[in-house]
């Protein structure tokens, strides 16, 4: 449908699993006469989780695109994950819609999930409304709901709407703005009066109301101090100001299952979500980064879009999501990816419903839409005008804290699991693959257990790939703690030439982190300048094999200070042997120790979970930095050996009731201590025994 860019909203639905959000989705689309059936997320029938892997798990897995129109405005749907390993996918989300619509429950509240979505959508500066969900299941004093979200966001929260109940059933809603009830029967609104019992709670809360819309806006501000009543319309007209300047945060109230509240939620988006325009203009970078641009959200501008999801699915390949920010994208142009610095030409544009793709001839500035099939494009890529080129910045995501190396069951499928992995990490940009040289493995990484599990399920499910799982090898590395000097000769005369080689090494440790130095002080030439290469190649190769447990040697400091060599048969082979030798010895007397990674890991978890996840760390041999307190939230910093790490997501989700979070990144290497160190070295004997 084509519709002006006044009339698009692009809301990005947000919340913790299990507050309803593809149902709500579901229901949404229902209402608008999209469908005529409602699905179920328990049956796998809804529109919005249609891959294979989120119906068997039953809770979404990727974002989910859908759009409806709705008295003559176009909607724009972003169902998000809200899995708490999989929240950070609502970050693009949010990058490119104008509104959130955080969902929740009662039982639910203001959770974890739901607080780490709200900073998302703070840091876009994105005005975010809550619907409290499932009201037919529990009931809610939202008198109370409203402090709560103002003591923990720091907003005014202004409910436009006060659950309505007969005989202890939520049957409706009073409509704080129209003052008047909403009684749902078999599908059907009607419309009641205000119950007596309830006139001092509603205007209570209408008063808030009307005191936010009116100081949006000093003609109604003035209108309303003189007890002039406010027309609706002018209601509508201050708060959808201060709504989108994110003076305030608003609350609504229904059920999907009952469809109770959705038609008034659909009204809601109109009357009060902000158009693209609110933006006015986004901003970017020339192409080589060094200039900053501006570009009005106007379809007369250059054309500048912004790839910021790709989906794959079995049977219609990759799928390019796409936000216009400016100009009109049409179906069969050739566009400029500055981010690729190359052409990129357009098949048939799409608008998107889940899985099924309805084509169009273009989409507008503001609007969102699908591009199959494109050869040289990514998710974060820009498309503009190769005349009027600008760059959008991609969306930052945080390292991935949980590791698994696999390998292919059957060797023939080494390549098909590599395409697979490829193929996964475009569309998901939680996930890193990487092969590990030094180990021969490769490892996987993600934000938790269950996020690995669905990808290595999609691995089997889509390519055909069957994989073992393994602990990714820890990375040690050996060093030594004292100086020592030792001789390296190698002598072997076997008829004909033979092979010569003399050195004295001086080996002494670096501090952390200084990696390797090789110092040449021979004096008179008793070793010929042409072999001083091969001396410092071998002492290279004998470190990168190791000494204790098969680990690279690193912070040492090397010196050749002398050695003979033979005229005929000195050769660059026996002098890289004799340094490898040399460097045994001289290792043996510097007293070597193992070194192990250390990572620094933020965990986050509810106030009350402080005990269990310092006392885990502890056990990790983790060493508490720091305990900052946040509202209700403590967040740990710690450094904790990477060995320890291992299945840590699944133990912190545990702990804390699936409440926790953490990160982690590399830091630096510390002496793993003796006890361990020795059954690291004993294993590693073993192995190479076996």
């Amino acid at each position: 449908m084509a519709v002006s860019i006044e009339r698009l909203r692009n809301v990005a639905i947000v919340g913790q699993q299990g507050a309803g959000k593809t149902s709500l989705t579901e229901v949404m689309l229902y209402q608008s006469g999209v469908i005529d059936k409602v699905g179920s997320v328990r049956e796998g029938t809804t529109v919005s989780d249609y891959d294979k892997t989120e119906k068997a798990r039953g809770f979404s897995l990727y974002p989910s695109l859908v759009y409806l129109s709705w008295r003559d405005h176009k909607i724009n749907f972003l169902d998000t994950p809200g899995f708490l390993e999989l929240l950070d996918k609502a970050k693009p989300i949010l990058k490119v819609c104008e509104a959130a619509l955080v969902v929740t429950s009662p039982s639910a509240g203001i959770g974890t999930e739901t607080k780490r979505v709200w900073e998302y959508a703070s840091k876009e500066e994105v005005p975010r409304l809550i619907f409290l969900n499932k009201l037919d299941e529990e009931k809610v004093d939202i008198s109370n709901l409203m402090g709560q979200i103002e003591e923990e966001f720091s907003l005014p929260c202004l409910s436009l709407a006060l659950p309505l109940v007969q005989d202890g059933a939520f049957v409706g809603l009073i409509d704080l703005i129209k003052l008047k009830g909403r009684v749902y029967e078999e599908g059907k609104v009607r419309e009641v009066e205000v119950p007596e019992k309830l006139r001092e709670e509603v205007e209570k809360l209408r008063k808030k109301l009307l005191e936010a819309a009116a100081e949006t806006d000093d003609s109604l501000i003035e209108k309303y101090l003189e007890e002039e009543a406010l027309s609706e319309e002018e209601i509508r007209r201050g708060l959808r100001n201060g709504f989108a300047e994110g003076a305030f945060v608003l609350l609504l109230c229904g059920s999907a299952m009952k469809n109770i509240g959705i038609d008034l939620l659909l009204d809601t988006i109109v009357d009060l979500f902000p158009s693209p325009l609110m933006r006015k203009s986004v901003k970017g970078t020339s192409s080589e980064g060094e200039k900053e641009l501006e570009r009005k959200i106007d379809v007369k501008e250059p054309l500048s879009a912004f790839v910021f999801q790709t989906l794959s699915e079995a049977h219609l390949g990759e799928l390019s999501l796409i936000k216009v920010y400016s100009g009109v994208l049409s179906s069969g142009s050739t566009v400029y990816n500055s981010t690729k610095k190359g052409e990129e030409k357009i098949g048939q544009v799409y608008l998107m419903r889940g899985n099924r793709r309805d084509e169009v001839p273009e989409i507008i500035a503001g609007d969102i839409g699908a591009l199959a099939k494109l050869r040289n494009t990514d998710t974060g890529d820009t498309f503009c005008t190769k005349d009027s080129p600008i760059v959008f910045p991609p969306v930052e995501f945080p390292e991935p804290n949980t590791s698994i190396a696999l390998r292919p069951e059957g060797q023939k499928d080494e390549q098909k699991m590599s395409v697979g992995l490829s193929r996964l990490v475009k569309i998901d940009p939680l996930l890193k693959v990487e092969v590990d040289k030094e180990f021969g493995q490769t490892v996987l990484s993600g934000m938790g257990e269950v996020h690995l599990e669905v990808m290595i399920e999609r691995l089997k499910d889509e390519f055909n790939v069957k994989v073992k799982t393994e602990e990714p090898r820890v990375p040690y590395r050996e060093t030594i703690t004292a100086t020592a000097e030792a001789q390296g000769k190698y002598k072997r005369q076997s008829g004909g030439r033979g092979q010569y080689g003399d050195v004295w090494l001086r080996i002494r440790p670096l501090p952390r982190g200084e990696g390797f130095k090789f110092i040449d002080a021979i004096k008179g030439g008793v070793v010929p300048s042409r072999y001083i290469p091969a001396v410092e190649k071998g002492v290279k190769e004998a470190m990168k094999k190791g000494f204790l447990a098969s680990y690279p040697m690193v912070d040492v400091e090397v010196t050749l200070f002398d050695g003979t060599y033979h005229p005929v048969d000195s050769s660059d082979i026996a002098f890289q042997i004799a340094a490898s030798m040399g460097m045994r010895k001289a290792v043996e007397k510097a007293k070597p120790i193992l070194l192990e990674p250390i990572a620094e890991v933020e965990v986050e978890v509810p106030d009350e979970f402080l005990g269990e996840a310092n006392g885990d760390l502890n056990s990790r041999r983790g060493r508490i930095l720091a305990v900052e307190s946040l509202k209700g939230i403590k967040r740990i910093k710690a450094y904790v050996p990477m060995a320890e790490l291992h299945n840590y997501s699944t133990r912190l989700r545990s702990l804390s009731q699936g409440k926790g979070t953490f990160r982690k990144k590399f830091s630096h290497y510390e002496r793993v201590p003796d006890e361990i160190a020795q059954r690291i070295i004993a294993q590693s004997k073993k192995s190479e025994k076996e």
